[in-house]
């Protein structure tokens, strides 16, 4: 089957359309190549259609999709029927699926992926409803440059780089070198962190709205917030959570006697005692090792 080639100059300096001939390698951040079984132009409208095995490359991203439509002028690409994007964007390696994705190839290019968005972007693995991603910089970026993303509906996103998962209804950051590097997220927040040592607990929290910072190593979570780990419970309007600790701050409290000042939400811990005793007796118990020594069963404690 003949397959047509088309190499979309973006810079609108002309389009080239040809048949059976693959063009070499475009390196420039103003062309694309694509490629389909089928293809449509309009060279007065500028808009072309492309159908069957619909392939396009621009710097070092490439999408696959079945079917695909978009106009020279405006510098667009639509796809629909189950998208796979590859490669890398602004740098960071990329590896998603979704059921559509508009391309913009404007000064500051930007992937719009919608209906089931699934996969990684940097150090990130996520799972949402939208992805919006926006390069700072040229499609080609360096390592200076940034990418900044919004997210609809993320169920879940993993931050390999801190051992960070989360979801909320609405997140907006920036990715930098791969890494997260600032987020902030609204309603229906949870987080959970990543336990430092060993027998230590995952923390687990919940609030209404969160800020991460990557140079202050936190995240601030504010709205009725819980943070649970183990058998213990705390709750704020307020808390910090250190990640590379796995430690959270409560930050709440009462005003002082005789003060008019209005009190401010105070922070509340809950202990789980059948779990802390739990605890306790695991700890008194001797190994099986040192039960054979004794002569006591594991679970009991030795004559004094």
């Amino acid at each position: 089957m003949r397959r047509f080639i088309f190499v979309v100059v973006l810079a609108l300096t002309g389009v080239v359309f040809c048949e059976g001939q693959i063009f070499g390698d475009v390196q420039l951040p103003d062309k694309a190549t694509l490629s389909a079984n089928r293809m449509r132009f309009d060279s007065q409208t500028g808009d072309f259609l492309a159908d069957g095995n619909v392939t396009i490359t621009a710097g070092g991203l490439r999408v696959l999709a079945p079917r695909g439509t978009g106009n020279v002028e405006r510098r667009e690409v639509f796809f629909e029927e189950g998208i796979v994007a590859s490669g890398d964007w602004m740098g960071d390696p990329v590896d998603l699926k979704a059921g559509e994705l508009s391309l913009s190839f404007a000064e500051a290019p930007t992937c719009r992926f919608r209906e089931g968005v699934r996969g990684g972007v940097g150090a990130m693995r996520l799972d949402a409803d939208r992805l919006t991603l926006i390069g700072l910089g040229g499609i080609t970026g360096d390592r200076q440059s940034q990418t900044k993303f919004w997210l609809v509906k993320a169920r879940k996103v993993e931050d390999r780089s801190q051992g960070l998962s989360f979801g909320a209804d609405e997140v907006e950051g920036i990715l930098r070198g791969g890494e997260l590097h600032t987020l902030t997220a609204d309603k229906g927040v949870w987080l959970q962190g990543k336990p430092k040592m060993k027998g230590e607990g995952a923390v687990s929290l919940r609030g209404s709205h969160a800020l991460y910072s990557l140079e202050r190593g936190s995240v601030v979570l504010s709205g009725n917030v819980s943070a649970v780990q183990g058998g213990r419970t705390l709750k704020s309007e307020s808390i910090v959570y250190f990640p590379g600790q796995n430690r959270v701050e409560a930050m709440g409290g009462a005003p002082t006697p005789g003060s008019k000042a209005s009190p401010t939400p105070r922070a509340e811990i809950t202990i789980d005692l059948s779990r802390e005793k739990t605890k306790a007796k695991e700890k008194d118990s001797p190994s099986p090792g040192e039960a054979k020594k004794t002569g006591k069963k594991p679970g009991k404690k030795a004559d004094k």
